[in-house]
C-alpha cells in the first residue's frame, strides 16, 4: 500500500509562516512599547529635574511655570503612546494566539494522519505475516487426517 501524502501540509505551512510572521510584530511591538517607555521615563526625569526659581522676577517665574507645563504635556503624551504601544502588544499577542491556535490545529491532523498510516502499516504487515505462516504450515506439514476410525461392516442394528 502506498503511502498517502497529508492533504494539508501546504495549509500547515502558510499556517507556520503566519505564526512567524505575527510572532515578529509581536517582537516589533514590544520593542515600540519599550522605547515608548524609555520615552516617558526621560520626560519624566526632565520634569522632576525643573524646579521653580525661589526669587526671582515675575516674567522668569511665568517662563519657568511654562516650561513646566510644556514638560508635562510632553510626559503625558510619551505616556498616552505608550498606553497605545501596549494596547498594540496586547492585540499582537492575540493575533499571534489565535495563529498559533489554527497551526496547532492542522498540526493535530497531521498527527492524527501520521498515527492512522502507521497503523494501516502495522495492519498491512500483519496481514502478510498471517498469510506466510499460513502458506508456510500447508506446504511444511500435510493434511492433517481424521482420527476416527471407520466401522467395517456393521452399518445396520
Amino acid at each position: 500500500m502506498p503511502k498517502k501524502r497529508f492533504r494539508l501540509a501546504t495549509v500547515l505551512r502558510a499556517r507556520q509562516a503566519k505564526e512567524d510572521a505575527v510572532r515578529g510584530e509581536v517582537l516589533a511591538a514590544r520593542a515600540a512599547l519599550r522605547e515608548a517607555e524609555l520615552a516617558a521615563e526621560r520626560s519624566g526625569e526632565v520634569l522632576r529635574g525643573r524646579h521653580l526659581p525661589d526669587a526671582a522676577l515675575a516674567r522668569t517665574y511665568i517662563a519657568a511655570i511654562s516650561a513646566r507645563q510644556a514638560l508635562a504635556s510632553e510626559l503625558f503624551a510619551a505616556n498616552r503612546v505608550t498606553a497605545a504601544a501596549q494596547e498594540a502588544v496586547a492585540e499582537k499577542l492575540r493575533e499571534y494566539t489565535d495563529a498559533s491556535q489554527a497551526r496547532r490545529a492542522v498540526e493535530k491532523l497531521k498527527e492524527r494522519h501520521a498515527a492512522e498510516q502507521a497503523a494501516a502499516e502495522l495492519a498491512e504487515d500483519q496481514l502478510l505475516v498471517d498469510e506466510l505462516a499460513t502458506t508456510r504450515r500447508s506446504r511444511v506439514k500435510p493434511p492433517m487426517k481424521s482420527t476416527e476410525t471407520p466401522v467395517e461392516g456393521n452399518d445396520a442394528p
